[in-house]
């Protein structure tokens, strides 16, 4: 019998964590074991457990190798947009940890010391040849892609400016930590709401098998539904939205973001409409279609021809008389 997976490192950043949730979803939907799907790829089962764990960022060829393994076919899109956030999360996190290395070596006063060297052991390059060295707190780190991610990042850097601040001022700039709603209130477009929907199941750690049990106890709905829905471009109807927030497992009282979301969103999406919805005819009203007009001219021209032939007829009668 396999041994269970190790939990995902709760230090983990969110981006690293949700490639591992992913993956590890992903294999169960298949039902392999590591054993197994180190037979069906390139890589050994520990390093396809590594790639699973959390801990680190694994490299592109074994996460396809992972996923193709797990019996994906077709586009690797997503896979590769969720092991770009990742790699670009762990490159931030590396600079800002040295970044964090530097300021406690100034702050103690302490300094490497170098050995010295006679200076003919250490020939000087000329300067055009001389590589520069560059300081790490100059570095741009990678801005992950998505929505939540961004969120993330942004409340992160908020915490620990937060927490550098005195008492009195740390009280008037706390934000919620969750996330979720805040990336909801900066929803704009039906994609962006869908893309937190689909940033939920993740983090939940859930498959589309999982959500179509979950949801038995409300009203049943399919995988092929929920797969649709998370992959489309329409807004859920406000049923279907409240039955997927219950076998998320959110809790009734934080669902009423999200139902103001996708309200406003519609509402926005019927405002600012440019093509609107055709007039429709109400009940004893005309209907001024085309067919409709050429039918009246017709009408209109075949009564004037018989107007005009029963005038001449009696117009003949009379004069022969």
């Amino acid at each position: 019998m396999p041994r269970p997976e190790t939990d995902i490192p709760a230090t983990a950043p969110m981006e690293v964590a949700e490639l591992a949730r992913n993956l590890r979803a992903l294999r169960r939907s298949s039902g392999l074991t590591f054993k197994q799907l180190s037979g069906r790829s390139h890589y050994s089962a520990a390093a396809l457990s590594t790639a699973a764990s959390g801990k680190t960022v694994p490299k592109w060829e074994v996460v396809e190798s992972f996923v193709r393994g797990c019996g994906t076919i077709g586009d690797l899109t997503t896979w590769v947009r969720l092991h770009q956030n990742a790699q670009a999360r762990a490159v931030t996190e590396e600079a800002a940890s040295k970044v964090k290395v530097h300021a406690s070596e100034a702050d103690t006063g302490e300094a490497v010391v170098q050995e010295d060297r006679p200076e003919h052991h250490q020939p000087r390059l000329p300067a055009a040849l001389r590589k520069p060295v560059v300081d790490p707190r100059a570095v741009m780190p990678a801005q992950p892609d998505g929505l939540l991610p961004l969120v993330q990042q942004f409340m992160d850097a908020h915490l620990q400016l937060n927490a550098r601040l005195p008492d009195e001022v740390r009280r008037v700039s706390n934000l919620t930590v969750d996330h979720v709603h805040t990336a909801l209130a900066l929803c704009t477009t039906p994609a962006d709401v869908l893309a937190v929907m689909r940033q939920l199941v993740a983090d939940k750690g859930l498959t589309i098998g999982d959500l179509e049990r979950r949801s038995e106890p409300f009203y049943r709905i399919s995988g092929a539904t929920f797969a649709a829905v998370l992959k489309g471009r329409e807004l859920p109807t406000t049923e279907w939205l409240n039955i997927f927030l219950q076998a998320c497992g959110v809790e009734q009282e934080r669902t009423l973001i999200w139902h103001y979301t996708v309200t406003r969103i519609k509402i926005s999406n019927i405002r600012h409409r440019e093509d609107p919805p055709p007039l429709i005819a109400t009940l004893g009203e005309p209907d001024y279609s085309a067919i409709y007009r050429y039918k009246s001219l017709l009408m209109m021209s075949l009564m004037v021809w018989i107007m005009m032939t029963v005038v001449g007829v009696i117009y003949m009668i009379s004069k022969f008389r």
